[in-house]
C-alpha cells in the first residue's frame, strides 16, 4: 500500500507538471497588463474572462508567466515537486495516520485540471480552485515537520493562485477593474496566508512562495497598474511578518 502511495503521488506530480507546463508554452497570448476599462462595456481578457481588451489576469500571471520572476517561481514549483516526489518514492517519509500524500495527490490533481475549465464552465473551475488551495493547504500541515519544502511551496503557491482565480472569476460578472480584483484576492489571500503560517510552524517555504508570487505580480504591474502592485506590496509586507516571526 505505501508503495502504491508513493507511485500515485509521484504520477500526480508528473501529471500536473506536465499540464501546467502545456499551458505555460502552448498558445500563450501577447498581452498586457492594464487597468480593465469598462467605458466601451465588458472587456476580455486573455484567461478568457469578460469583450475586445487585451488584459491578463491575476491567475494567468501564474499560469502564464509574463516576467522572468514568474518564471522562476513556477520552475522551482516544478523542480520541488519533481524532487519530492522522487524522493518519497526512493526513501519514504509520510508515514502516520494522516498520510500528506492523499491531500496533495488531490490538489495536484485538481490543479492540472482546473485550468482548462475556465473558458468551459467557469464555476467549476472556481471550484477547482477552491479545492486545489485547500488540499494543499491541508497536505503541507500534514507535512509539516518532515524537511520537504515541496509540500509548503505548493501551498503557498496554491494561495496565490487560488485566490486570484477566485476573484477574478467573482470579479468578471461584477465589471470589477483589475486593480479592484487584485484588492479583492491579494488581501484575502494574504490574511489567509498569515493565519496558515502559524499551522506550519517553520515550514518557510509557504510564506517565500507567497511572497515570490506577491513580488513578481508587484514587479509585473507597476508601470501599467499600480493599484495592483500596491496591494502586491501591502500583501508582501503581511506575509513577511509572519515569515520572520517563523523563523525565530
Amino acid at each position: 500500500m505505501a508503495r502504491a502511495a508513493d507511485i500515485l503521488y509521484l504520477g500526480s506530480v508528473t501529471i500536473f507538471i506536465a499540464s501546467s507546463l502545456t499551458l505555460a508554452t502552448l498558445g500563450r497570448p501577447a498581452v498586457q497588463i492594464v487597468a480593465a476599462d469598462f467605458s466601451q462595456g465588458p472587456s476580455r481578457d486573455a484567461f478568457g474572462i469578460g469583450g475586445t481588451v487585451p488584459v491578463a489576469t491575476l491567475p494567468q500571471l501564474y499560469i502564464q508567466p509574463q516576467n522572468p520572476l514568474m518564471w522562476a517561481l513556477l520552475l522551482t514549483l516544478w523542480a520541488l515537486l519533481l524532487l519530492d516526489g522522487i524522493g518519497q518514492y526512493l526513501e519514504p517519509s509520510d508515514e502516520g495516520p494522516y498520510p500528506a500524500w492523499r491531500p496533495l495527490s488531490l490538489a495536484l490533481l485538481g490543479g492540472a485540471i482546473w485550468p482548462w475549465l475556465v473558458g468551459v464552465h467557469k464555476p467549476l473551475a472556481t471550484l477547482g480552485a477552491l479545492l486545489m488551495l485547500t488540499a494543499a493547504l491541508s497536505g503541507a500541515i500534514r507535512a509539516r515537520g518532515q524537511r520537504r519544502p515541496a509540500p509548503a511551496f505548493l501551498a503557498g503557491w496554491g494561495v496565490a493562485l487560488g485566490t486570484g482565480t477566485v476573484a477574478t472569476l467573482i470579479g468578471a460578472p461584477l465589471l470589477l477593474t483589475t486593480p479592484q480584483t487584485a484588492i479583492l484576492a491579494i488581501l484575502p489571500g494574504s490574511v489567509i496566508g498569515m493565519i496558515a503560517q502559524e499551522r506550519l510552524q517553520r515550514s518557510l517555504a509557504f510564506s517565500i512562495a507567497i511572497i515570490w508570487a506577491f513580488c513578481a505580480v508587484a514587479i509585473t504591474t507597476m508601470a501599467s497598474s499600480p493599484g495592483v502592485a500596491l496591494a502586491a506590496i501591502i500583501g508582501i509586507s503581511g506575509m513577511g511578518v509572519v515569515l520572520v516571526r517563523a523563523a525565530t
